[in-house]
């Protein structure tokens, strides 16, 4: 059975309109049923070399927590190998948890839901304490969360998590959870300011990556001016991203 599409129609300032649909499951963009591609899978094709030793090192970690209990070499092999899967899941876990509650905590802001009430857990409760914290320190007005944006020039689709005015400056925010903040996440809300910006017809004039830290309950603002150059960078992953894309449905990958 087909997964059941979203439909978002997207008003832009012009007073044109676009549908764009939207399978959850899948993170896959259409409209009028052609593919569109996601911010994320775009940024996916930039090489993430801090991967390899983080991989490795999450194998070596589990061998040590392991190796004693008896399991065959196969069984050993499979875990290391799995290793760095596990952590990941249990990362995207929590970070879900953690946007859901940043999203709620925004429309409630905007009067479009319940306060949100704080989620179990002790590193899901630093990451959402780094995200309140970072809000106290400075004057939101909240436009919207989780807004869904497609670019009509360049043709690439996403959600936004957060658009706001911040200390009067007209702006989108990313809400992250990982260990840093990486480079291919400016590029990533660079592509995100260049949608809203035919979406709503105003300049974006900063945009934001806040890394909420699931350890030690800080957070890390990365506030960039530099939309511009950043989303040249972007446009040179989504060329990439097409060549290879057009060349892997060519040999049938």
């Amino acid at each position: 059975m087909a997964e059941k599409k979203e439909a978002t129609p997207i008003k832009y300032h012009d007073g044109s309109v676009v549908i764009l649909e939207f399978q959850p499951k899948k993170h896959w963009y259409s409209i009028d049923g052609e593919y569109v591609p996601a911010t994320t899978s775009i940024t996916n094709v930039i090489a993430k070399p801090k991967l390899i030793p983080w991989a490795v090192g999450q194998g070596a970690n589990w061998y040590v927590e392991h190796h004693n209990d008896g399991l065959s070499a196969d069984e050993i092999a499979k875990g290391i190998r799995g290793a760095h899967r596990a952590t990941s899941k249990g990362a995207m876990q929590i970070g879900t948890v953690v946007h859901k509650y940043a999203e709620d905590a925004v429309l409630w802001k905007l009067g479009r839901g319940p306060i949100p009430s704080m989620p179990d857990g002790k590193e899901i409760q630093n990451a959402i304490n780094a995200f309140r914290e970072w809000v106290k320190q400075h004057d939101i007005k909240w436009l919207s969360s989780e807004e869904q944006v497609y670019n009509r020039v360049h043709g690439y689709a996403g959600t936004v998590d957060a658009i706001a005015e911040v200390d009067g400056e007209f702006c989108v925010i990313d809400w992250k959870t990982s260990k840093a903040i990486y480079s291919e996440h400016h590029l990533q809300c660079a592509a995100y300011a260049k949608a809203v910006e035919d979406i709503y017809g105003r300049e974006i004039e900063c945009a934001y990556v806040l890394r909420c830290d699931k350890f030690t309950g800080d957070f890390e603002a990365a506030k960039s001016a530099e939309v511009e150059e950043n989303f040249r960078g972007f446009l040179g992953a989504l060329t990439l991203y097409k060549r290879l894309t057009e060349l892997e449905n060519r040999s049938g990958k």
